[in-house]
């Protein structure tokens, strides 16, 4: 029992790490940045991703205790691709400027923020957040259903 519960652990642990490391990787290849990596800029990232990761520990142990390969792939599928659609996504926003009626710039404020500071620290962390709490949803109610279709 407890070998079982310390084996879920580390695989835990290491495809939390991969998804993490890939998300990384991207963002250096992409070269977008945080800025300045000051005490304070550390903080709001710790503060932003605390959520995220912590449900993507959760929406992956409920994923490996299925002990179904094809929710793992799934979990795995959904953690990464749309993620790394919205960094390139954010990539390419990088630089444009809204120009469309009825919104007010942030030059309007005479602010110059770094984008990618931005969208690293406020944005992304969100919607992953967003996208974990849906895979989680959907996680279980694959799980129901299957535990429900069984027991009739």
């Amino acid at each position: 029992m407890k070998g079982e519960l310390r084996s879920t652990r580390m695989k835990v642990l290491i495809q939390v790490t991969i998804v993490v490391f890939l998300h990384l990787i991207i963002i250096y290849l992409l070269g977008m940045k945080t800025g300045k990596l000051e005490v304070e800029v550390v903080k709001q990232m710790f503060i932003m991703y605390a959520a995220p990761i912590i449900l993507l520990n959760v929406s992956c142990k409920i994923a490996l205790k299925t002990e179904k390969l094809r929710y793992n792939i799934s979990w795995l599928v959904i953690s990464i691709v749309p993620s790394m659609r919205i960094l390139f996504y954010l990539k390419e926003l990088q630089g444009k400027e809204s120009s469309g009626s009825g919104v007010v710039g942030l030059s309007f404020f005479d602010i110059k923020p770094d984008f990618d500071q931005i969208s690293l620290i406020y944005f992304f962390p969100i919607i992953y957040l967003g996208i974990q709490l849906v895979l989680i949803f959907l996680l279980l109610i694959m799980i129901v259903t299957k535990e429900k279709s069984i027991a009739d």
